[in-house]
Formats: structure tokens, sequence, C-alpha cells
């Protein structure tokens, strides 16, 4: 077998799929069939019509991948829309990006913006930028710092989770970061700014800001007479 080429668009043009080295794209590019590399570029426009594969995709500028997406390290400075699932073993959200199935992987830090219609599942799970996500959030360790707008997932779950306010950046901008989940469930939980309907833990932590309808605790449970709860219940076990 021969060297992988190369496909570089520096204009406008569609190619087909198939295996790459590098794909690069500086203009308004779009791949008919399934495509595998090893890096993935986009400074313009790009759109997949199938699925992908690469080892590292990177995007300054706007792609859509119609299928699904596959890759070991992704960075996202521009906006990305995966219309199927993606699995990322390493992702990094700077810009915006939307997935239209399930997204799991290995490590998420999303420093922009985030938009998951289906489950979302990874080792560590790292938010100082907002997100949207329909299903579960699962992970061994999340760690969310509230910046601006509401984050919010229908269930999340994991060993250890923290969510934290964080002062805004600029003096003159006066919003709150806020959490919204249906049930958080954990080991250790530390929670601000959140409103659940159902805290579930071992060790429970509600900080300030925050509305619960109901805390489920097994061994400790601490809250800040700024914060409200409906009802909190010990029990001898998590569910």
């Amino acid at each position: 077998m021969g060297e992988k080429q190369n496909l570089v668009i520096n204009g406008s043009g569609s190619y087909g799929g198939g295996a790459y080295h590098k794909i690069k794209i500086h203009g308004e590019g779009t791949i008919t069939a399934d495509f595998h590399c090893d890096t993935f570029k986009t400074y313009g426009t790009s759109s997949a019509l199938k699925s992908g594969e690469a080892r590292k995709f990177t995007i300054f500028g706007e792609t859509v991948i119609h299928g699904n997406l596959t890759c070991e390290e992704m960075k996202i400075f521009g906006t990305a829309n995966v219309g199927g699932s993606a699995i990322i073993e390493k992702a990094s959200v700077f810009g915006t990006l939307d997935v239209g199935e399930s997204f799991q992987g290995e490590e998420a830090n999303i420093k922009g913006s985030l938009s998951v219609k289906g489950d979302t599942e990874f080792e560590k799970f790292n938010s100082t930028g907002n997100f949207h996500i329909g299903g579960l959030l699962n992970a061994d360790s999340i760690q969310i710092s509230l910046r601006f707008d509401t984050s919010k997932a229908d269930e999340m779950g994991g060993n250890k989770i923290t969510v934290k306010k964080k002062s805004a950046i600029f003096p003159f901008f006066k919003g709150e970061g806020t959490l919204e989940a249906r049930m958080i469930e954990g080991d250790e939980i530390s929670l601000e700014n959140t409103k659940a309907d159902i805290v579930r833990g071992r060790t429970v932590v509600i900080g300030t800001g925050c509305d619960i309808k109901l805390v489920e605790y097994e061994s400790k449970l601490t809250v800040d007479k700024d914060s409200t709860i409906l009802e909190q219940r010990k029990t001898g076990k998590v569910l």
C-alpha cells in the first residue's frame, strides 16, 4: 500500500471520502462519503455527508458532520455540528459543539457551549462554559464552574460531583450562572446555584443559591441558609 494522500481545499469543491493523511479546508468543502484521516482541520466551512474518523479533529471555522464522528482528540474553536453520535477520547470545546445523539469519551473540557440531545458519558467532565444535555450526564468526576447563563441536564450521575458559582470576569457583568437538573446522584456531591427535583448521595453539601425539592443522603448533609430544600431524608443506603 502507498502512503495516504492529503486533501487540501483552498477554494470550494466537493470530494469523495476514503483514507487521507491530512484533510485541510481553507475555503468551502464537502466530503461526500465516509472519511478516515490522521488530522482534520477546517479554517473555512466544511461538511461531511456521511461519517468520519480522525486522530486529531480541529475546527477554527464551521463544520457539519451529518453522520457519526470518532476521534482521539477534538478541539473546537469555531462551530461544529455532529448529526449522529460523537466518540471522542479527549474533547476541548472553546466555541460551540452540537451533537444530535450521544457524546462519549475519556475527558471533556467545555469552555464554550455544548448541546447534546442524548446521553453524555466521560471519565472526567469539566465545564466552565455552558451545556444543555437532553439525557444523562455521567462521569466519574464532574466539575462545573457556573459563569453565565443556565446549564441543563436531565440527569447527572457520578462518583464526585462539584458545582460552584464563579464571579464574573468583568465587574460590570452582574449575571450568575445556574444549573438545572431533574436528578443528581453521586457519592460525594457539592452544589451551588443549582435547581433540582432530587439530589441523592452519600455525603451532600448544598451551598448557596440552591432550590432542591428532595435530598436523600446516606452519611452527612450540610445546607447553606441561603438555599431551600422542601424535603430531606436520611437513608441507610443510596438507591
